[in-house]
């Protein structure tokens, strides 16, 4: 088994969680357990989370699926789909790192004076 960061004993109403750190499939943070008891999970790319991302090791251990997840960033940033709507939510973000997104997030926090 795999040493992960969190675990779902950890996991309480309010709560969200950026897993940022599963970049290739060899890396996890979240115990797949994690996701299951997220009241929504967004990624940056769903088609790549779950080919490396926790998406992918949620669905290996039958936790989670694809189709549960909420929505990507980009539509949850245009508005077109709604984010958080109560405070005692489960949220989980699983980015696995797109460029062009990461790009927008520096570029932003520069012009606000973020060095």
């Amino acid at each position: 088994r795999k040493a992960v960061i969190l675990t779902p004993s950890i996991v309480r109403p309010g709560m969200h969680i950026t897993a940022v750190g599963s970049d290739s499939p060899g890396k996890q943070e979240l115990d797949a357990d994690c996701l299951g008891r997220a009241d929504f999970v967004v990624t940056d790319r769903t088609s790549q989370c779950a080919a490396f991302g926790e998406l992918r090791h949620a669905i290996d251990a039958a936790t989670f699926s694809a189709a549960r997840v909420h929505g990507e960033l980009g539509e949850i940033v245009a508005g077109a789909k709604r984010g958080r709507s109560s405070d005692d939510q489960i949220t989980i973000a699983d980015l696995t790192g797109v460029g062009f997104q990461d790009t927008a997030i520096a570029s932003a926090a520069f012009a606000k004076g973020c060095r």
